[in-house]
């Protein structure tokens, strides 16, 4: 089919399954923004997909839920082994990623595969998990020492401006002020468009804060969980896991990532 794929919300799936949840996220994002829905297949290393099979269960797909939101266009994609996942998603200029997990298709049963090929991605990209509920009323954002952690600032005025969301900020407990300084500077961020939020009291310090507020996030009520993703990967991150699967493994609600901007900030400290 014609690849007109820019600007779109991609929702990454495989024909084993139909990411209903996933589908329902990128409704919500695609209709509040005004942005189309496209599902991308990918492919991992060498080995090519089934081709044929993706685009007969893609299209269907595309058939019968084009009139669950008709003011969005669906399309879909299907990579091929020549075909690099970052470079792919910057050529279709692609808004947000959305993955929804599942216990026995590839690759959406393992999140570090995931969250290894979104490493040098500029968008966000979201976890969720069959039946979670959708919403954007109460976005949670843990906020840690790291410069990059302001980032977290214009999404948040974003979800509130379109999704009318509270912003539940976070800041992490720690010695210095570094946190409290990037909490501030979002909150100022927010403010400018009057946007409802308030601060929830965190008892652990920088380096844990992200992994206290997914398990925090039931009790608040929080309806998403805003995170960022690891700067670089240490020997205990490749052992153990980053602290970003540890967050999404125990998160009972969506998950948001973004990725520190090395163009932005200057890395270092």
């Amino acid at each position: 089919m014609a690849e007109t794929f820019k600007q779109q919300i991609f929702v990454a799936a495989c024909p084993s399954f139909f990411p209903a949840t996933g589908f329902e996220m990128a409704k919500q994002l695609a209709k509040a923004y005004r942005k189309d829905i496209c599902f991308l297949g990918i492919c991992f290393g060498k080995k090519a997909l089934d081709t044929q099979t993706y685009e007969t269960a893609f299209s269907g797909w595309v058939n019968e839920h084009k009139q669950d939101c008709p003011e969005v266009n669906l399309t879909y994609k299907v990579m091929s082994p020549a075909d690099d996942f970052t470079e792919t998603i910057e050529a279709t200029e692609a808004s947000m990623l959305v993955f929804q997990l599942h216990e026995k298709a590839q690759p959406f049963n393992k999140i570090q595969s995931l969250l290894d090929i979104c490493r040098n991605l500029r968008i966000p990209y979201f976890f969720v998990r069959e039946g979670q509920e959708i919403s954007f009323s109460r976005i949670l954002v843990p906020v840690g020492f790291l410069m990059e952690e302001r980032e977290k600032g214009p999404f948040s005025s974003s979800f509130g401006r379109f999704f009318d969301s509270e912003i539940l900020l976070m800041p992490a407990k720690d010695y210095g002020s570094k946190a409290r300084q990037n909490t501030d500077a979002i909150r100022t961020v927010i403010e400018k468009s009057d946007i409802k939020n308030q601060e929830i009291a965190a008892t652990k310090d920088s380096f844990k804060v992200e992994l206290e507020a997914a398990q925090l996030a039931p009790s608040i009520g929080a309806s998403l969980l805003m995170i960022s993703a690891s700067r670089d990967y240490g020997l205990d991150d490749i052992i153990f896991g980053p602290k970003e699967r540890k967050v999404i493994n125990q998160c009972s609600i969506p998950v948001m990532v973004i990725n520190p901007r090395g163009d932005l900030y200057a890395l270092c400290g």
